[in-house]
């Protein structure tokens, strides 16, 4: 809510950045014990992320696995800053340390009834899946069947990038 009416009043851009991390961080250091997991934001916006809304169907462990990890790692680059920030690192104390040390252990681990708990368990899974099936390349290519103008045609995670707009683009910088 204050954040809401930060952004309305149009505070300063340090005032909306304070609320902003306050929000992120009630996220973040959430406690799920006895709780529904989908009570979290952070597990709810996961969980939407592994959905493949135009194919109708979840992400598997390997269309997913890296998005959950970059989520899980900036999660936790704001958990540090939040615990121990950059402005105050030269004055911090060995306390300082050891309650950033007590909050990791409250949540960012496994078992820790947290929302990082529940993701990270969620990427051990996925990754878990990805190692039981056959590997496959995020890249490949194909030769033009057909002798066409477009050429080869690169893909990435299965996505089509046709090669013409690489040499078109090359050609453009020449």
């Amino acid at each position: 809510h204050e954040l809401h009416e930060s952004l309305e009043s149009r505070d300063n851009e340090d005032e909306q950045t304070r609320k902003m991390m306050a929000v992120l961080m009630s996220m973040i250091m959430q406690s799920l014990k006895g709780l529904d997991r989908f009570a979290s934001p952070m597990v709810h916006f996961a969980a939407v992320l592994g959905i493949m809304e135009d194919e109708n169907r979840l992400r598997r462990g390997d269309e997913y696995s890296y998005m959950l990890a970059g989520f899980i790692y900036c999660v936790r680059v704001l958990f540090v800053e939040h615990t121990l920030p950059v402005a105050t690192r030269a004055e911090q104390t060995a306390e300082d340390i050891d309650r950033f040390l007590e909050l990791r252990k409250k949540f960012l681990v496994v078992g820790s009834y947290s929302p990082c708990s529940f993701l990270i368990k969620m990427l051990g899974y996925g990754k878990t899946m990805s190692m039981q099936k056959i590997n496959q390349p995020s890249i490949t290519w194909s030769r033009s069947e057909t002798n066409r103008p477009d050429g080869d045609i690169l893909y990435f995670h299965g996505k089509p990038l046709p090669i013409k707009r690489f040499k078109d683009a090359i050609h453009d910088m020449i």
